[in-house]
């Protein structure tokens, strides 16, 4: 295999979870209400119209993209062993169910008792808010399973050897 061809594979995997990161964004700035999203209501006012572009699939995808590729991160910056794939995939599926559940109704009251509770902080206050302003789906763990499950079969692929 000539070296142009063993760099191109070697690429490939990491481009292809900046490709899916870049997909699952692409949802939040083209098909989302920005005034509903934490990190552009800032910029709410300089919306256009909403040009839901994905569709149906714009309800999952981005839960979906966000885990296959930061599950592939994980796995990477872990070293693509066996033993990465699973920890990179557990880890990440933890944390989107933990972060879905906390949007579940039934969370809305232990996490504003937690709030009052503790100091003041941004990094908090921006999980209370992102827990209570959304709402949770079963389908979005679903989703995140897929692309968890995704991640470890890419990451499964054996890379090209010099």
């Amino acid at each position: 295999m000539k070296i142009g061809q063993v760099a191109a594979q070697k690429l490939a995997v990491p481009a292809s979870a900046l490709l899916a990161l870049l997909v699952g964004t692409s949802v939040y700035l083209v098909d989302r209400d920005w005034a509903t999203v934490q990190f552009l209501a800032p910029f709410a006012t300089l919306q256009g119209e909403q040009a839901n572009l994905f569709g149906v699939l714009g309800q999952f995808l981005p839960a979906a993209c966000h885990a296959y590729a930061l599950t592939l991160f994980l796995i990477l910056v872990l070293g693509r062993t066996g033993r990465a794939r699973f920890l990179g995939a557990f880890a990440w599926f933890v944390l989107a169910t933990g972060l879905e559940v906390l949007q579940a109704e039934w969370m809305a009251t232990p996490l504003h008792g937690l709030a009052a509770l503790l100091p003041e902080s941004q990094g908090f206050s921006s999980i209370i808010n992102y827990a209570v302003n959304g709402r949770f789906d079963p389908v979005d763990v679903l989703a995140a399973a897929l692309g968890c499950a995704a991640a470890v079969l890419v990451a499964s692929v054996p890379e090209a050897k010099t």
